[in-house]
This record gives structure tokens, C-alpha cells and sequence, in this order.
């Protein structure tokens, strides 16, 4: 299994059909500023049974972070940790979603 990493507008459009989004950012950059209905499970804290545990249903998962370094190296802690499910990722993270004009919630 892998990871793929998507666009902005694509990460929007998974979004409206319905993928998990996960924030890997810190507490208090999902306070400053996130995507309406994220869940946030820092870096720090990233395993497949976390994902597992907040995502019963195994839904499609859409991870990011600030510019898209630290999204990668979750999509790959999970992978290692044998997690099965489809992951998306957000290529370069809240800042290009922001600078795309996207919603957020601050």
C-alpha cells in the first residue's frame, strides 16, 4: 500500500464525497485555523490504531498539516503500522488549501 498525494482542488472534492480529514499539526495551529470537520491527531501521536479508532466506518483518509512534510511522515508511520485502508494526502497542506481561496474554520 501507499499514499497518494493530491491537490487542493482535488482534496476539496474528496471532501464533499466524504473522506475522514486528519490534521497532524499541534494543538494550537488546528486553533489558529483548520478545515471544518477535521479531526486533529498530532504528529506525535499518529498510529494506524488511532486512525482506526476514529475511523470505524474505514473511510477514505485525507491527512495534512502546514506545508505537507509532516502529513507524508504520518501517511508513512501508519502504512508501516500496516494500516489498510485508501490515504490521501494534501500535498502542500493548510497553507496552499488557504491560498486556494478554501474554507476554514479560525
Amino acid at each position: 500500500m501507499s499514499f497518494k498525494s493530491i491537490s487542493v482542488a482535488d482534496a476539496a472534492q474528496s471532501i464533499k464525497n466524504g473522506v475522514l480529514v486528519i490534521d497532524v499539526r499541534e494543538q494550537n495551529e488546528y486553533d489558529q485555523a483548520h478545515i471544518e470537520n477535521s479531526v486533529l491527531v498530532p504528529l506525535s501521536t499518529v498510529s494506524a490504531e488511532k486512525i482506526n479508532e476514529i475511523n470505524p466506518q474505514n473511510k477514505t483518509i485525507l491527512i495534512h498539516c502546514h506545508a505537507g512534510k509532516r502529513s507524508k511522515v504520518a501517511a508513512n508511520i501508519i502504512l508501516s503500522q500496516g494500516y489498510a485502508g485508501e490515504i490521501l494526502e494534501l500535498d502542500e497542506g493548510i497553507s496552499a488549501w488557504i491560498e486556494f481561496g478554501q474554507k476554514i474554520i479560525s
